[in-house]
């Protein structure tokens, strides 16, 4: 039998194979077929290339502020050079982008913009080669940038060989993209849809209030979603009807809640609905496909091409079922995997590395994670999870967003509170209905000693809520008196 091999292209040659539908802040739509897309990047890359020469320490910064295209091209093309790429935050206020990274001793190029000489008191750091710097800070809050140096890899891969074809993306596809391409969930499932004849449609102010509906619009196939994006879609489609071209789902950077979960499921087949845990670090990634999780609820699933191990302090391997710190291999050599902020990071002797997440493995390999320890309410000796809170003030029909904290308690330790987006006026009349029907649904402890309401919920680009800023709304509206 005579094996077939694909030449897989350089990053310096590889060009995007997807076309993209960009949906613009404004309402409006922008497209971008397979060759306007390849002209663009390829004519940038070569601009760069030009502007950049020989040093390949600096870091290329896309335009956070330019027109959507703009940016994403921009963003393309520096991942097609071998110097460090930073996918900035968008954030328009101090410190820029250039500002900090200066301040951890990178110099850098926000492309579009004349080059600026080197301005920092002391000599210039250097990254790893392919090194792609994203600010993270999870549900921590605490900004920081995470060293990725897999997610180029990428660039020219043979398709067949992708996360994103392991979860059912394919040739011929309609491909939505519902989180912001700024973070590294949507990111790399970007690149890797990429090298897919698709039509791939992204959001350049993600909302999901209006996934569904674009969905249904552009007759959608295949869709990467949050948590929060299936429960507000569960509600519309109950209420307005489904998607009749929707096959497959994919969500990735939080726990979604399982009756959340089962809806999808027995909506689409367990078996066209996936989980995907990974890290903005690119350290490993695990998946779950419906059917398996249906087989052990909670599980996220199996390492793709990625050895997952649960080790007891020591660094020795628990038995299956005992409960460890959880660490990730995959190829990846040791080294730091943030900047800005301690590296908390943990190497084994033989390669495999954690970021502090605690689990559990069964017999067959399948991982189980335990809660944060930031999502821990200790409530009169009894541990409440603000995301069970949550959970259920999400059930209610007019909570359009939630979230859940402790304050301190002399008695109990703590107490739970919570803020609440309404959906519709009348929000205050309602509260005393909604703290009733907490009381019928969660058990004593975790019912929110108090209720407010409020315009929005701090939240990351990936969709999970900002516990640091929400500690910042606990301290103004319970320790002001307000």
């Amino acid at each position: 039998m005579t094996a077939i091999r694909t030449a897989r292209p350089s990053a310096a040659e590889w060009l995007p194979t997807a076309g993209l539908v960009l949906h613009l802040a404004d309402g409006s739509t922008q497209t971008l077929s397979p060759e306007r897309l390849r002209a663009h990047v390829s004519r940038l890359r070569e601009e760069y290339r030009q502007a950049v020469g020989r040093d390949d320490t600096l870091c290329l910064v896309p335009d956070g502020q330019a027109p959507f295209r703009r940016y994403l091209t921009e963003l393309l093309a520096a991942l097609g050079l071998p110097n460090p790429v930073v996918v900035p935050d968008g954030e328009t206020g101090a410190p820029s982008t250039a500002e900090r990274l200066a301040a951890l001793g990178l110099a850098s190029h926000t492309l579009g913009h004349p080059r600026q000489p080197w301005s920092g008191s002391e000599g210039r750091a250097a990254l790893p080669p392919s090194t792609l710097l994203l600010r993270t800070g999870g549900t921590s809050g605490r900004a920081r940038y995470a060293v990725n140096t897999s997610m180029r890899g990428a660039l020219g891969r043979d398709p067949r060989l992708s996360l994103a074809s392991s979860v059912g993306l394919k040739a011929g596809l309609r491909v939505c993209l519902a989180g912001s391409v700024r973070h590294a969930a949507t990111l790399s499932m970007l690149l890797d849809a990429l090298n897919q004849r698709a039509e791939i449609h992204l959001f350049e102010k993600p909302d999901p209030a209006h996934v569904l509906h674009e969905v249904r619009r552009h007759r959608v196939n295949w869709l990467l979603v949050t948590p929060l994006h299936m429960r507000m879609m569960q509600r519309q489609w109950l209420s307005d009807g489904g998607a009749p071209d929707l096959r497959t789902l994919v969500h990735m950077s939080a726990v979604c809640a399982e009756p959340v979960k089962r809806f999808w499921h027995a909506t689409l087949g367990p078996e066209h609905v996936y989980e995907v845990f990974g890290a903005s670090e690119g350290i490993g990634t695990t998946v779950a496909r419906g059917d398996e999780w249906e087989a052990r609820p909670g599980t996220v699933g199996r390492g793709f091409y990625t050895s997952v191990a649960v080790l007891d302090p020591s660094g020795t391997a628990v038995a299956p079922g005992e409960a460890g710190d959880v660490y990730f291999q995959c190829g990846t050599s040791a080294r730091p995997l943030h900047l800005g902020h301690r590296d908390s990071v943990r190497w084994s002797g033989s390669g495999y590395v954690s970021i502090g997440d605690r689990g559990r493995l069964d017999a067959d390999g399948y991982l189980y994670l335990e809660p944060r320890s930031q999502l821990r309410i200790t409530v009169g000796g009894t541990t409440v999870l603000a995301t069970d809170v949550e959970d259920a003030l999400m059930d209610v029909p007019w909570v359009r967003d939630a979230a859940a904290a402790g304050i301190p308690n002399r008695v109990t330790g703590h107490r739970v509170v919570c803020f609440v987006v309404a959906d519709g006026q009348g929000a205050e009349d309602r509260l005393t209905g909604l703290a009733r029907h907490l009381r019928g649904v969660l058990p004593p402890a975790a019912v929110p000693r108090r209720i407010v309401t409020v315009d929005a919920i701090p939240r990351s680009a990936a969709g999970k809520v900002n516990r640091t800023l929400l500690a910042d709304m606990v301290h103004k509206h319970f320790q002001e008196g307000q």
